[in-house]
């Protein structure tokens, strides 16, 4: 998994990624030293949990990706087996290279999730 998140990381414009679960754990991470992952992840989650909630209450579908823009980031949540890879990206990395490399990584994680069970 961590080669996985590694070779999201080496991605310019790239900030940090995260795998957390989906009671805020960190499952994996690659975050800068300067963010408490714990914090990171709680928070995290929250806001997933609560994205989920509403896409139901609004009988939506399903979340594919969340995308939260702000004046200098993004921060995308993607939902992967009990959790969501989590990454933060400068806001002048292209957002739609950003989800093909997002999606290839994912299937990769789901895959190693089935090897490990």
């Amino acid at each position: 998994m961590e080669e996985i998140l590694r070779d999201l990381n080496k991605i310019e414009g790239i900030k940090g990624v995260a795998i957390v679960s989906n009671d805020g754990l960190i499952v994996n991470s690659l975050l800068p030293p300067s963010i408490d992952p714990d914090a990171v992840g709680g928070m995290c989650a929250s806001s997933f949990r609560n994205s989920v909630t509403t896409v139901k209450v609004l009988e939506a579908g399903k979340i594919k990706n969340m995308i939260i823009e702000t004046d200098s980031d993004f921060i995308i949540f993607t939902p992967i087996g009990k959790g969501f890879l989590a990454i933060v990206s400068d806001k002048s990395l292209n957002l739609g290279y950003l989800r093909i490399r997002i999606d290839k990584a994912v299937r990769q994680l789901l895959e190693k999730m089935i090897e490990e069970e």
